[in-house]
């Protein structure tokens, strides 16, 4: 920020002279430098200061405080949303119209008292207008009751029915199955660095496993509506999981079997964290209701709109039920140009999906923003544990962060594994693992196995069974019968049952 006397500098004879007359101070030069030095010394008169301040507005206080409270300045654009628009007068007009004397707005009462002023700074976003307080002005301000107070939530009741909350660990279980079809060599790509390609048979193999149904290979297309398997994609190409041979999408075998040795807490923690890093993942182009036209130079930066909302998020009590409206609401009252800290917002090519009309301007925040921050929590959000997501009795949305959530937010450690559920081999061949059973298990039955609809009731299960197609499958991946017999008795034991073992034992390629 600038100091008063450099900014005073800047000014125009008659914007000086325009300050001076709301300061009640009579200058006795016509010199703009030294015009300038005699209101600097005024201005930073702590007394002179106090009796300014005390004949403010409510709102006028209110403006200052809120400057202070940003750390002395704001972009132009949000402090003119606020507080109104500064009128541009050159110095002929300035000195013809006076409008010091009757400012039209909060901010012109600011800016003509000479208690703030424009400049120019790099941002991520490029070249941005603020106004601010000069530096030495703030420490010399009386104390100001800040009118933005912290960002708090009324806690509400729960959802209605538990029983209807959605499955827990959904983008952990659909990552561990895209792992598992790529690893049976059934994803493909059509040239370097072109889009993946899915077999029709891929995508249904894909469906069977995934949570929730993937449709069609559209859903890779950054621009397509985002779901839970584009993500787990997503996220899994960032964290360099995959490499292309011949084609074929494969994995790196040594970050992949790593994950999947972890903690079931630790694996949530890399997907969270591999989330809140990406750039390839747009939260705001996989909106559903919206698309981002390409269009234009602009650009959103969507890891720095985690980095600005998250916070929000972990101010929250842990296992508390809040309602989605109170959060949208609140963000928009405390931080609403946390995904535009420019505070522009008539550049973005924006639109619903379902018209051409281009969303413009911060009455708009509802349809953009908003809609953003209600799919960030029943999307992504939910996906990787980070909330839990309900309705209640009137069907209005509900979330609440989980324990792994708040502890990811607070950068606490995460809690020793929580995973217990164990396979289970059938007599018809089938296997049955459970959704807390550790993913490793997932991954290694599905080398040799052909794969079978999710089981949602009444509890989550992965079911697969054995056959000649998978066997066959994991043969020519160096896994035999005999390795897989052990495998299995290894988990099951006695339980195993003996005619599957005693056809594994004789089964020849």
């Amino acid at each position: 920020m600038n100091t008063l006397l450099r900014t005073l500098q800047d000014l125009s004879p008659a914007m000086l002279r325009a300050v001076a007359e709301n300061n009640h101070v009579s200058l006795a030069s016509n010199v703009p430098r030294a015009m300038a030095d005699e209101l600097a010394a005024v201005l930073v008169d702590p007394a002179h200061l106090a009796s300014v301040v005390a004949s403010l507005s409510s709102e006028a206080c209110d403006a200052l405080a809120h400057l202070v409270q940003e750390d002395g300045r704001m972009t132009t654009a949000a402090f003119e949303r606020r507080y109104g628009e500064i009128r541009s007068f050159g110095p002929g007009r300035l000195e013809r119209e006076r409008p010091q004397r009757n400012p039209a707005t909060t901010s012109e009462t600011l800016w003509y008292l000479g208690l703030i002023y424009r400049t120019f700074a790099e941002t991520p976003e490029g070249l941005t207008e603020f106004l601010g307080i000069p530096t030495e002005v703030i420490p010399l301000l009386p104390q100001l009751q800040s009118p933005v107070g912290s960002f708090r939530l009324s806690a509400v009741s729960g959802p209605a029915s538990m029983a209807a909350l959605p499955l827990p660990d959904t983008l952990l279980h659909d990552v561990c199955s895209l792992l598992c079809l790529v690893q049976a060599g059934e994803v493909r790509t059509a040239g370097q660095g072109e889009a993946t390609n899915w077999r029709i048979t891929s995508l249904y193999a894909l469906g069977e496993l995934m949570l929730q149904p993937v449709e069609a290979a559209h859903f890779l297309d950054p621009r397509s509506p985002g779901n839970v398997s584009a993500l787990a994609f997503a996220l899994v190409a960032d964290m360099g999981w995959l490499r292309v041979a011949g084609g074929v999408v494969r994995l790196h075998a040594e970050p992949v079997h790593q994950w999947l040795l972890l903690s079931r807490p630790e694996q949530r923690r890399r997907l969270m964290e591999a989330w809140r890093a990406s750039t390839s993942w747009n939260d705001l182009c996989r909106t559903p209701v919206l698309s981002c036209e390409e269009t234009g130079s602009w650009g959103n930066d969507p890891a720095a709109t985690r980095t600005r909302l998250l916070p929000l998020l972990a101010s929250l009590d842990n296992m508390t039920w809040y309602t989605t409206a109170d959060f949208v609401a609140a963000a928009k009252e405390h931080a609403p140009d946390f995904q535009r800290p420019d505070g522009d917002y008539n550049t973005w090519y924006l639109r619903r999906r379902d018209d051409s009309i281009f969303l413009r301007g911060f009455e708009r925040w509802d349809e953009v923003e908003g809609e953003l921050l209600r799919w960030l929590l029943v999307g992504p959000l939910s996906w990787l544990g980070v909330v839990q997501t309900g309705l209640d009795e009137r069907g209005a949305a509900l979330f609440r962060l989980t324990e792994d959530g708040a502890r990811w937010l607070a950068e606490e450690a995460a809690p020793a594994s929580d995973t217990a559920g164990q396979l289970v081999v059938l007599p018809d061949f089938t296997l049955e693992i459970p959704a807390d059973a550790p993913l490793i298990d997932r991954f290694r039955v599905a080398r040799f196995t052909t794969w079978e609809p999710v089981v949602r009731q009444p509890a989550l299960l992965f079911r697969y069974r054995i056959t000649q197609t998978g066997l066959r499958r994991a043969a020519r991946q160096g896994i035999t019968a005999e390795r897989v017999l052990i495998y299995l008795q290894e988990q099951c034991g006695e339980a195993l049952p003996g005619n599957v073992a005693a056809a594994l034992a004789g089964w020849k390629m």
